[in-house]
């Protein structure tokens, strides 16, 4: 299934003009939050509507509307059992092609339990080819992203999947009820409040370690 998914992924994708991702997080004092995922492909959503009228792809069966709103399905309930987080939603508009999950969580444990828990149910025990780490204890947070397997990254290096993930964007934005003191991230930009912190890569070079979302936040 898992790989059945990256397919659907990469197909949707290779169709659009220009997608983003949009990782937006509210922490409080506490170290509790609210999480927020966005999945923007509306700049190419006419593309998408004719992609959708398809059987198939290059061989491939084209994933129908039920199909994708059933592994939706299956990662709201994922997340929705998962102990820690609450008020979980996964909006999902299929005519301008924007999906939106959202969570509360106790701490980033319970969030990074949710979100691998997810990862879980369609990897089928697959190991964990991503360093995924967020953690904030009301005063530093840490984030980080990776791919630690060479044998994905040559696969996600190749002509078709090189050229999708060229387009692409992963942007982040973290917001404080503190102010920040400093970075370790050159490329993140501070809001003029200094309580929110905002830094976009392009996920291809993300794949290849020439960008980094790697950082460190420190509040005042």
């Amino acid at each position: 299934m898992f790989k059945k998914i990256c397919f659907y992924i990469l197909l949707i994708f290779s169709f659009t003009s220009c997608f983003e991702v949009v990782e937006d997080v509210s922490f409080k004092k506490d170290g509790s939050g609210f999480f927020k995922l966005i999945v923007n492909l509306s700049q190419s959503k006419n593309e998408m509507k004719s992609l959708m009228k398809l059987d198939s792809s290059s061989g491939y069966k084209v994933p129908n509307e039920n199909e994708m709103n059933a592994y939706l399905d299956q990662a709201l309930i994922n997340l929705k059992t998962t102990e820690g987080l609450s008020n979980v939603s996964i909006k999902r508009d299929f005519n301008n092609w924007i999906f939106e999950l959202n969570t509360n969580f106790n701490n980033t444990k319970s969030l990074e339990r949710g979100l691998q828990n997810m990862k879980n149910e369609f990897s089928e025990g697959k190991a964990n080819i991503f360093i995924n780490k967020l953690t904030f204890d009301g005063k530093i947070l840490e984030r980080e992203i990776q791919i630690s397997d060479e044998e994905t990254r040559e696969q996600l290096n190749k002509a078709t999947e090189k050229r999708i993930l060229s387009k692409a964007k992963y942007t982040t934005i973290y917001r404080f009820e503190s102010t920040i003191e400093n970075v370790s991230n050159k490329k993140a930009k501070i809001s003029p409040s200094r309580k929110a912190i905002m830094l976009q890569n392009n996920v291809l070079n993300l794949v290849n370690g020439i960008e980094s979302l790697k950082n460190t936040v420190k509040l005042n």
